[in-house]
């Protein structure tokens, strides 16, 4: 019966997301058109309202919502295709995300992602130095950037670039968001973002109600940090402390 009624829920929750996405992504194209900030409250709102309809209640610990003139760099844990939409419901203000590059070849999700998505693969070293320099370009420009530092997630079945162990808690950052934090003097809000993969698994693509708990953590100052390897390391080791802290404490895996 309980299978039942997650079929049910998840059936409930592809069809309200294919509807919104099919309202709602024609008004977002034309909107970022015209404001790079806009969009971002657009979108602010919008997963808001995405989270209510399928059933997802939302915890916030932390500084909130997140107000900034300067740009961040934003670091989460990614367990779910339900993390973008947590951090567009935490961010208002313009920001991209650094994505695998396999997402702009999704039908329709991918051309109306494309403006806000620095695209990297993930295998090639060329392509990762490309995203690099785009991200500091973006930063320079006044954009905030999202990154998973992780490099994504890795279920049984799956094959990834990086040596992930599949459904591990929290899997060791890679440096790319650390060195891109002290080379450009950007400072770093970690966000644990708890008990996403409960609501919806990509290993079985179902959806379940239930609470989301997010931990938004004080600014750390890139600058107190050498720039160089050991500082890097240092800065990714603090990082990823924090996050794993938190979701020993509040994430909930069956």
């Amino acid at each position: 019966m309980n299978l039942l009624l997650t079929y049910i829920w998840s059936f409930w929750c592809y069809l309200i997301l294919t509807i919104i996405f099919i309202i709602c992504a024609p008004i977002g194209i034309f909107i970022s058109f015209f404001s790079s900030n806009l969009f971002s409250i657009y979108t602010f709102y919008l997963s808001k309202l995405v989270l209510l309809l399928i059933g997802v209640r939302v915890k916030v610990h932390g500084n909130f919502p997140i107000s900034h003139k300067n740009p961040f760099i934003y670091i989460a844990n990614h367990s779910s295709y339900l993390d973008p939409v947590l951090n567009c419901f935490l961010i208002n203000k313009k920001y991209k995300y650094l994505a695998k590059s396999e997402v702009l070849d999704w039908p329709f999700f991918g051309p109306v992602v494309k403006k806000h998505l620095i695209a990297v693969k993930r295998e090639k070293k060329e392509s990762r130095s490309n995203s690099m320099s785009s991200m500091k370009e973006n930063i320079l420009n006044g954009y905030s950037i999202v990154i998973y530092p992780e490099g994504g997630w890795k279920d049984e079945n799956s094959n990834h670039p990086y040596d992930i162990k599949p459904n591990e808690l929290l899997n060791q950052f890679r440096n790319g968001a650390f060195r891109l934090a002290i080379n450009t003097n950007t400072d770093i809000i970690p966000v644990s973002m708890c008990n996403a993969k409960n609501i919806h698994s990509s290993d079985t693509m179902l959806f379940k109600p239930g609470k989301v708990i997010l931990c938004i953590h004080k600014p750390i100052k890139s600058q107190n940090f050498l720039n160089d390897e050991n500082g890097i390391k240092d800065l990714n080791n603090k990082c990823y402390s924090l996050i794993y802290k938190d979701l020993l404490k509040y994430e909930n895996r069956k």
